[in-house]
């Protein structure tokens, strides 16, 4: 008897205990995933599959920001001044066209999307359709769906009562919290160094590993039909679903030097890349609530190689002309029947003929 007592007893005081770290996690809330915090200055978490839902979810804007890492150095109010609305920035690093697939659909179950600017990766297309990144943290699956019940893989986490902790301490000693500004998290641009002398070294690096028989570009798969399977599945059905919602979708400019690097080790690779550009446009052509617009065969941006840290990430200076760009419907970059094969053929051209010592 008295040992049953005590294990009763030890199982009510765990249970107690449970219920007071969810309970108070539940009231600080730092993911913000229940409501905007109210009572205190919230730090934004730089997990960004973990902030992104609560910002999804209780946030208040007509447009979203999706994308990887190419879309971090926008800025919302940049957006807002040139296209009007209100955006949020909802970008993931690396992020999988399935994780930007899980984004949207949460975003748009709030009823408040307007306009959807998205910057399409072909990584993103590659591999799995249903891949995620799990490299970091574990993917939280359960701040996407709609099952209460598993919430309390947020509400019992360590790591959640930690930045609870935190937050609160922030609160009692009025101390301002790190990464309160929505407008610049994540925003990368003045963190790193640009400049031809960086991407030359990174090239010389570049043919030091591939004369060394070093793949880089064969660890996940680039076929046309992966990207193929994925976009049908991850992107094309959100398009078709919300007749309403208006789609700006772009593909990133990237140095010249990145789509040379992928030629030399595989060409099947890079004329994959061509071909799913083709594809995506032959299935949203007549579609009424998408614009498509490539600003990668562009010479000026594609060799431009001061404002690029390294074969593909550009600085902040070209988010904002791709804004520009998109605000006055420029022509040179918004994709067509008439130049999508233009577009195409010249940077295939570039390509081939590339004298990286001419850069």
């Amino acid at each position: 008897m008295t040992y049953g007592k005590f294990i009763w007893k030890t199982l009510a005081i765990t249970i107690l205990m449970l219920a007071i770290v969810a309970g108070f996690n539940f009231l600080v809330d730092p993911l913000q995933f229940y409501r905007q915090a109210a009572f205190y200055q919230p730090s934004f978490s730089t997990e960004q599959r973990y902030q992104n839902p609560g910002l999804a979810k209780n946030f208040a804007y007509d447009t979203i920001i999706i994308g990887s890492s190419m879309t971090e150095n926008f800025v919302p109010s940049y957006l807002n001044e040139k296209l009007g609305g209100k955006a949020l920035k909802l970008s993931m690093s690396g992020a999988s066209a399935y994780e930007e697939n899980l984004i949207v659909q949460l975003a748009l179950k709030t009823g408040q999307v307007k306009n959807i600017l998205w910057g399409l990766d072909y990584a993103s297309l590659k591999g799995s359709p249903d891949r995620v990144r799990n490299e970091d943290v574990p993917f939280p699956f359960y701040l996407y769906d709609q099952n209460s019940a598993n919430d309390l893989s947020y509400l019992l986490s360590i790591t959640t009562l930690e930045t609870s902790t935190a937050d609160l301490i922030n609160l009692l000693e009025s101390r301002p919290p790190a990464n309160s500004n929505l407008e610049h998290l994540n925003n990368w641009s003045s963190w790193f160094s640009y400049g031809r002398d960086i991407m030359l070294k990174l090239w010389q690096e570049d043919q030091s590993k591939r004369k060394s028989g070093i793949k880089q570009y064969d660890k996940i798969d680039s076929s046309f039909p992966a990207m193929q399977l994925s976009f049908n599945m991850n992107i094309l059905p959100l398009i078709k679903d919300n007749p309403d919602v208006n789609f700006i979708i772009y593909y990133p400019p990237y140095s010249i030097l990145r789509y040379r690097s992928i030629y030399e080790e595989d060409p099947s690779q890079f004329f994959s890349e061509l071909q799913i550009k083709r594809y995506i446009f032959t299935c949203l052509e007549g579609t009424n609530n998408v614009i498509l617009y490539d600003f990668q065969s562009d010479k000026n941006l594609n060799t431009m190689l001061s404002h690029y840290k390294d074969f593909s990430h550009h600085s902040q200076a070209f988010n904002d002309f791709i804004i520009d760009s998109i605000a006055r419907n420029d022509s040179r970059y918004r994709v067509a029947p008439w130049n999508l094969e233009t577009m195409l053929s010249d940077l295939k051209e570039q390509v081939e003929t590339l004298d990286v010592t001419k850069l």
